[in-house]
């Protein structure tokens, strides 16, 4: 699928493709391999960075004769455990191709679509299409990284509410994980923004230049919220630990407290409990109901004090 841009947008066959004219496509890395790469100046070592690349999720961006070549691994930020695709960026003059690498839902020639019809063509550039598309992979990402933002908000309700369950601190670790995944995928996207910001082999024009730094500035804010969101789960776990630690002593504090007020009983039963011949109570009529009322007016006693010093 490859479009031609000039006084209107139209898509033509690998074939009858003017290379005078700003195309795009999504192409197979099968037909880059053939006499249709070759013409393009697609050679062996990007061909084995396209094979090699499922091994590593970052790669690096290449310049060299006046072309460009990266791996970009695409996330939907919703869902980072998914399958990611993978997709090929090559650029030269007036081309830009994206070689599918790994695209399980169709979304790279869809998005590759989109990108092509919001282009207006008074003012289509190589630069802006690169963008275009860029910004058509994140167009969701903000209102996703607010759910992130909605969900650490919620947990930080259970806290205080004292609704945590036992899986709590192992959402927070999830989370967390999710999260660092999708600050590494804006840095790689980070990495391909400043390498052609840099325009090492003059491949872009100078002027258009600002296309490629109002879009980094796009991916520093989205990185820069996901880092403050992981910076936040982390601030959620302390609080957390902290609601723990308060119940633990409350509990410590009431067994404290319940184990002082019988300690004076345990002193009773423990005397009484000797059973020399010679102690008067164990022949007084009246000798066990005092003892009775002596150990329920020690716990009253106890308990009034406790509850005079806030204790209980």
């Amino acid at each position: 699928m490859l479009y031609e841009f000039s006084d209107q947008l139209r898509r033509v066959e690998p074939e009858h493709m003017d290379r005078t004219r700003l195309t795009a496509g999504v192409v197979s890395l099968d037909l880059l391999k053939g006499s249709f790469g070759e013409r393009l100046g697609f050679g062996a070592r990007e061909a084995e960075e396209c094979e090699k690349s499922d091994e590593r999720f970052r790669s690096a961006v290449e310049f060299s004769e006046g072309k460009l070549f990266a791996v970009v691994s695409v996330r939907e930020v919703a869902n980072v455990y998914g399958a990611r695709d993978r997709v090929g960026l090559f650029v030269r003059k007036n081309l830009m191709l994206l070689v599918s690498l790994r695209d399980d839902d169709g979304s790279i020639p869809f998005a590759m679509d989109e990108a092509a019809r919001r282009m207006s063509l008074k003012a289509v550039s190589l630069e802006r299409l690169i963008c275009v598309f860029f910004e058509r992979l994140m167009d969701n990402d903000g209102r996703d990284l607010e759910s992130f933002d909605d969900r650490i908000a919620g947990m930080e309700a259970q806290i205080e509410n004292g609704t945590t369950e036992k899986t709590f601190n192992s959402e927070i670790l999830s989370l967390r994980r999710r999260l660092l995944i999708v600050r590494n995928y804006y840095e790689q996207l980070l990495d391909i923004f400043d390498a052609m910001i840099e325009n090492e082999a003059d491949l872009f024009s100078e002027k258009n230049l600002y296309h490629f730094r109002t879009v980094r500035e796009k991916i520093v804010r989205l990185s820069a919220n996901a880092q403050i969101l992981r910076d936040s789960l982390v601030q959620v776990r302390e609080a957390y630990m902290a609601a723990l630690d308060y119940s633990a002593n409350r509990i410590m504090k009431v067994f404290t407290v319940v184990t002082t007020i019988f300690l004076p009983l345990t002193l009773l039963v423990g005397w009484y409990g000797m059973n020399f011949q010679y102690m008067p109570e164990l022949k007084s009529r009246f000798g066990y109901p005092a003892v009775i009322l002596l150990s329920v007016l020690v716990v009253i006693v106890s308990f009034i004090f406790f509850k005079r010093k806030k204790l209980l």
